[in-house]
């Protein structure tokens, strides 16, 4: 097991698990202190899991710099993990996943375990302590009721519309891409710690949020006779209740809980090396529609964490297709599309990979502030992965990524040699040095003025005559300079994205000119959300993406084909001409 060592402790990724099922999970090691004292850290659910990736990778990096052996992990179904979201008995693999984390650790020579589970993660931890041997629990923020919890998801979550073909997933809803079916729903419900019978471990942290008190809690697990401290802690909303772009670390709580745990003691003479886990650095994910090999890699210059698939028994198609960052995500894509998008190309045959920039995910800092979408060194950085994948024999390169990915990935593309791009709901109007707020329509309301300008001037033609003697905005000159590099783009947009919205209004002409020529495509997709958290409609994504990567090249523009062409009329007629809706397609994630 591999990985890149940083101040004291090095990250690695590592397959663990029941082969046929196998999960995911991230061990951070200390490289000067080895002992056999273990933390497994188990995340939060839905949207938290997200926005507090950081804080849990913080936490870990703490816990091994005071000489722990830390692994966080993603939950059956969830993350880089196998299965499908749609899978039955979600709750129960999902409790068993932390079991498997536990496994993991007491077969490396772990001699001591602490549980530190974070919202629903604390659920876990408390409910499965006793029965894993757990020395200590951190329950950070525990959901205390599964009945309240599961009526939180109903108010909070877009119920799922019913399909005549699928009728398990009547009374399914989606939560920040997370799917839960009427049955995930009612397991929720009736988890409940307050029921607990025995202490789950000798020690406990209890660590509560002001307006979440846990003192009832605390109370029953003294009378269960663990030892227990109770902390309340303000701070946590900003990693709890914030989008990843705004979330910050809540170094204070992250203090506390590595202090309560303590610093890891020396291993045994006879242990020297101290813990020590077996590597196994690829595993095969089996889908109803074929199996796929996974592994943890590094590429590009700086080395950035991505994690490569491939079909099963394929010979090397020497076709990649490369999944940016979005916003502040991690390499998983917002709701984990990017490991549905990039497994459904892997079987398709393309030899994918998810990666993380730095600062982002699993990848190292670098010195930059953690998930900033649009900084400069992610176009930098996208060059690299570029260049590494073409000195490694791969013949054909695909930049994708979706709102700063997007803009990330074709502004690369004017750079370095990309054949192809796939943009999911790029926003160019962006421009360096404009603000980056977390909420689309945050970025409406400060654009209010500038798009009622965008709107008039293509309402009334003003655009298309400026287009016609050369005056170009940033965007119109990046479609025109792609297509100069002979570089393949396809725009997919959801319905009435701004991003779509934009190109209609301000590039009306050049969008048609361009449509033209056949180097750009773009596609709007009905009933689909910015961020693709509506996981039904994803099938439909797929379909358009191995669509576009199938379809030849266009051919080799002839030597007058920068000249502009003569303007399509002022109502867009021109423009339309160039893209479907999306409505109903079959295929990806099958059901189960």
């Amino acid at each position: 097991m591999s990985g890149v060592a940083t101040g004291g402790f090095v990250t690695s990724g590592v397959w663990f698990g029941p082969a046929e099922r196998p999960l995911l999970g991230w061990c951070t090691r200390p490289t000067e202190r080895p002992t056999t004292s273990a933390v497994v850290i188990a995340p939060g659910f839905g949207y938290e899991y997200w926005s507090s990736h950081r804080t849990l990778r913080t936490l870990a990096e703490a816990l091994a710099v005071r000489g722990h052996t830390v692994l966080r992990f993603d939950y059956d179904g969830a993350g880089d993990s196998s299965g499908e979201r749609w899978d039955g008995g979600r709750v129960a693999a999902w409790r068993a996943s932390l079991g498997h984390a536990v496994a993991l650790l007491r077969a490396g020579g772990a001699e001591r375990v602490t549980l530190v589970g974070l919202r629903l993660g604390a659920t876990f931890a408390l409910l499965d302590a006793r029965a894993l041997g757990a020395d200590a629990v951190v329950a950070w923020v525990p959901v205390l009721s599964g009945k309240r919890f599961a009526r939180e998801l109903r108010l909070l979550a877009t119920p799922v519309p019913r399909d005549e073909r699928h009728p398990e997933r009547d009374g399914a809803m989606v939560f920040a891409g997370s799917v839960l079916t009427a049955e995930t729903v009612a397991e929720l419900g009736r988890l409940d710690v307050e029921a607990l019978a025995d202490r789950p471990a000798p020690r406990v942290l209890v660590a509560a949020r002001p307006e979440q008190p846990c003192d009832k809690l605390a109370d029953k697990l003294r009378a269960l006779g663990a030892d227990v401290a109770l902390e309340t802690l303000p701070g946590m909303e900003t990693a709890l209740d914030t989008p990843t772009e705004d979330a910050t670390v809540p170094a204070p709580i992250v203090a506390r809980i590595a202090d309560w745990i303590g610093d890891a003691p020396a291993a045994p003479r006879d242990r020297a090396r101290g813990l020590e886990i077996a590597p196994r650095p690829s595993a095969t994910i089996t889908t109803s529609h074929g199996a796929l090999v996974e592994r943890v890699t590094e590429i590009g210059s700086p080395r950035l964490v991505a994690i490569r698939a491939d079909r099963q028994g394929a010979a090397e198609s020497g076709r990649a297709v490369v999944f940016l960052n979005s916003g502040s995500e991690p390499h998983i894509g917002p709701g984990r599309a990017w490991v549905d998008y990039t497994r459904a190309l892997a079987l398709a045959g393309y030899t994918t990979f998810r990666v993380d920039f730095s600062g982002w995910g699993e990848s190292p800092d670098r010195g930059h502030a953690p998930g900033r979408p649009y900084d400069a060194h992610c176009v930098h950085e996208a060059v690299g992965v570029v260049e590494d994948l073409r000195a490694a024999g791969l013949r054909e390169v695909t930049l994708a990524g979706l709102c700063a990915g997007a803009w990330v990935s074709m502004r690369a593309a004017q750079l370095v040699a990309v054949d192809r791009v796939i943009a999911i709901n790029p926003q160019l109007y962006w421009q360096p040095g404009q603000p980056v707020e977390a909420l689309l329509s945050t970025t409406r309301k400060r654009r209010a003025h500038e798009r009622a300008r965008e709107e008039a001037g293509g309402r009334d033609g003003s655009w298309s005559m400026l287009d016609a003697y050369g005056f170009l905005p940033p965007a119109s000159q990046w479609l025109v300079r792609l297509r100069r590099r002979r570089t393949g783009v396809l725009m997919l947009f959801a319905e009435s994205d701004d991003g779509l919205e934009y190109l209609r209004n301000r590039c009306r002409r050049r969008l048609g000119d361009e449509l033209a020529r056949g180097y750009l495509r773009v596609e709007e997709l009905g009933d689909m959300d910015h961020q693709m958290y509506r996981e039904w409609r994803r099938a439909a994504a797929i379909d358009v993406m191995t669509t576009f990567l199938a379809s030849p090249s266009p051919p080799a523009p002839p030597s007058a084909a920068d000249a502009p062409r003569s303007a399509p009329s002022a109502s867009g007629s021109a423009v339309r001409t160039g893209y479907r809706r999306r409505r109903r397609f079959p295929g990806w994630p099958p059901s189960r």
